[in-house]
């Protein structure tokens, strides 16, 4: 959407909102910047009229509550309005477990374009009352290159119904291969992030874990080129795709007393070592896995499988390169 659009937009929405009265397009046409223009001259006011029916239907396409109606003792043209109760959000009342998810999932966003969002949600949450300083852990968080880098592309183009297209590393690829999608959404599942849509090349549904997109996601072709089944259910997709990914066992070599969540996780500890205890579990995505075991430094070693092993180095390297900038 066009920069001059979006700030029509916002003003069409604060002149709805300004009175209890329905406002006439006449009124409209006068008072909102943008749909300045002759009403004498017939073709002008034509193409106002174009504008405007497509501006409101953007604005019922979002959420936003347009009332239709006439003022019995004014105008006979009918107007538009917007009910303030209606427009605004309730009042937000977290318990402290979702104050700490919502601190939580703010932490996640590492990309610019999502990280002022993010904070700015956590300003207005603040304003309202809630803590949610105090359930966020204390200083930086390192962060590793993988999925978000797409999911900020994805999120854009199932906003604006367009399609992209990026490269893929599917689990029997030798090489990344083009793929081309009507994304339908994102969801995340088990702490991996997936996107559901329609893949234009095999005509068929598909589901994309973004971990392996490898590259940029691009984004094609027109604004509103589809439209996304109303029984979609990408979460459904998501755990779907999970449970026929084939699993793969991983050895590691872990610290005493150290690196609890590795141990919960493990189905199988020991033997035991002077230098740590043996553990071992099955796991799915090679990469995702590396990157949660580099997260506890050297309490933990990888042992085996050699591809697990090699990823671990990668993202520990990685780490190291960040602490020296």
């Amino acid at each position: 959407m066009s920069n001059e659009r979006t700030e029509r937009l916002v003003n069409l929405v604060l002149c709805l909102l300004s009175s209890r009265r329905f406002q006439t397009a006449t009124k409209i046409a006068r008072t909102v910047p943008g749909y300045e223009h002759d009403p004498e001259d017939k073709r002008a006011h034509e193409a106002f009229q174009r504008k405007f029916e497509r501006d409101k239907a953007e604005l019922r396409r979002i959420g936003i509550p347009l009332q239709s109606g006439a003022d019995a003792f004014a105008d006979a043209e009918p107007g538009y309005r917007i009910a303030r109760g209606d427009f605004e959000l309730p009042q937000i009342e977290f318990t402290d477990a979702e104050a700490a998810a919502v601190a939580a999932a703010a932490r996640l966003w590492r990309q610019p374009e999502l990280q002022s969002g993010s904070a700015g949600a956590l300003r207005k949450l603040r304003a309202a009352g809630i803590d949610v300083d105090t359930h966020a852990e204390t200083g930086p968080v390192k962060t590793l290159p993988g999925a978000e880098a797409a999911l900020s592309p994805l999120l854009e183009a199932v906003a604006s119904r367009r399609s992209v297209a990026f490269d893929y590393l599917g689990t029997r690829d030798e090489t990344a291969q083009k793929r081309r999608l009507q994304p339908w959404g994102c969801a995340a599942w088990k702490g991996r992030w997936y996107v559901a849509g329609h893949d234009l090349d095999r005509d068929a549904q598909r589901v994309f874990r973004l971990s392996r997109i490898t590259g940029k996601v691009r984004l094609t072709g027109p604004e509103d080129a589809y439209t996304i089944p109303e029984d979609v259910d990408v979460l459904a997709f998501a755990s779907e795709a999970e449970q026929h990914q084939p699993s793969i066992r991983a050895r590691l070599l872990v610290r005493p007393r150290a690196a609890w969540g590795v141990r919960r996780r493990a189905d199988q500890i020991g033997p035991r070592r002077a230098d740590g205890d043996e553990v071992c579990f099955s796991y799915t995505e090679t990469t995702d896995t590396a990157r949660w075991l580099a997260s506890f430094g050297p309490d933990v070693i990888v042992l085996e499988p050699p591809e697990l092993v090699k990823e671990t180095i990668a993202c520990l390297q990685h780490l190291a390169e960040e602490d020296d900038r």
